[in-house]
């Protein structure tokens, strides 16, 4: 055990000499910081747009409504008819947003996790011990690990 940890040290020592995986690191950073602010605003975008539908749902309901209750003919059997039909439109609104969202965030961590498969062989090719792609959550927490050891150390000149 000793050893290989001397020798994973030495490795690590060797891949961080030159400056590079400083440099992989920092631009690997920087992409993950622009695909997350990117699919933020992209659901972002998904629940504004729900919104503006729910809005102008709830307006035509609101006017119809309204001209249900001037009519001369008026009914109270009418307006519970009309507000169980409104409940149920307002309802299947809800369910199709929140079936879109879901959807969309499954979509996100299907992006995600092909980002840290990307990383991961990025840094696998830069040399730097540990990092090979794997899906396995102790070995990329210790990836994780080694990266925030990494960003720590002062970059070479």
């Amino acid at each position: 055990k000793q050893w290989y940890q001397r020798r994973v040290r030495e490795k690590l020592a060797e891949s961080l000499s030159d400056g590079t995986v400083f440099g992989i690191i920092s631009e690997l950073k920087e992409i993950q910081h622009i695909k997350l602010a990117s699919l933020s605003s992209e659901r972002n975008g998904i629940v504004k747009a729900f919104q503006e539908k729910k809005d102008k749902q709830a307006t035509a309901q609101g006017e119809t409504y309204e001209k249900m209750m001037a009519e001369e003919n008026f009914h109270p059997s009418k307006e519970e008819r009309m507000l169980k039909q409104f409940k149920a439109e307002s309802a299947e609104l809800e369910a199709n947003e929140k079936e879109t969202l879901q959807l969309f965030d499954l979509k996100i961590l299907e992006q995600l996790d092909k980002q840290v498969e990307d990383q991961q062989k990025y840094l696998d090719i830069a040399g730097i011990p540990g990092m090979q792609q794997t899906t396995d959550k102790l070995t990329i927490k210790k990836q994780m690990f080694m990266l925030s050891v990494i960003e720590s150390l002062p970059q070479p000149e």
